[in-house]
């Protein structure tokens, strides 16, 4: 016999998790549960440029080409306080994003975990900016700085213009950097950036 408490924990299993658990939201109906209390954490934690831009609804969390989701309950109330997502690739999860609910310790339990994540072989990154300083000099991320290796992991998707140092900030370290087009919401939009975690 089915229990009602067996129902329940199949539902929503990120809030049935115990506290501080990261659970993969492979689920699409779960996904479709929890949209707009992921879009609220995107939105949320980029709301200094005034949201995300590839989000401008709760239905794109459904967007099929982001496949990778894990999100975490932390504190006590009842919602999700922590989200990354990311891209399935040929080497491993490409991390495109996070989501947060604004408390300070929980944003820091994700970074903590996310900056765990990437030492591991599969795991891995483009950034710039704030999350440079997060994930490598806080975090102990490594960078990925052999230019043939970057080329690889992106593939023909992106042209990059390779410089090795910071082209125009030397105080930022590391002989990764490179500067390409956008896409998504960006598009039209030249960054630079550095590709960290150990790809596969």
């Amino acid at each position: 016999m089915i229990k009602l408490k067996d129902i329940l924990k199949e539902i929503d299993s990120v809030l049935n998790a115990p506290k501080g658990t990261y659970v993969q939201v492979k689920d699409p109906q779960e996904k479709k549960r929890l949209a707009q209390n992921l879009f609220d954490l995107i939105q949320n934690a980029y709301k200094d440029i005034g949201g995300h831009y590839d989000f401008k609804s709760p239905s794109d969390i459904m967007d099929p080409e982001l496949e990778f989701w894990t999100a975490s309950d932390i504190d006590s109330d009842p919602d999700v306080d922590v989200t990354m997502f990311g891209k399935k690739t040929p080497q491993g999860i490409k991390y495109t994003g996070i989501g947060h609910d604004g408390q300070k310790d929980n944003i820091k339990h994700m970074l903590k975990h996310r900056s765990a994540e990437m030492k591991k072989s599969g795991h891995y990154a483009e950034v710039s900016g704030d999350a440079f300083r997060v994930y490598v000099e806080r975090g102990g991320v490594p960078v990925v700085e052999d230019e043939d290796e970057v080329r690889r992991v992106l593939g023909n998707k992106y042209e990059i213009e390779w410089h090795g140092k910071h082209p125009t900030d030397p105080s930022k370290k590391g002989n990764g950097w490179y500067s390409r087009m956008s896409g998504g919401g960006y598009v039209n939009k030249k960054f630079t950036k550095t590709l960290i975690g150990v790809p596969a």
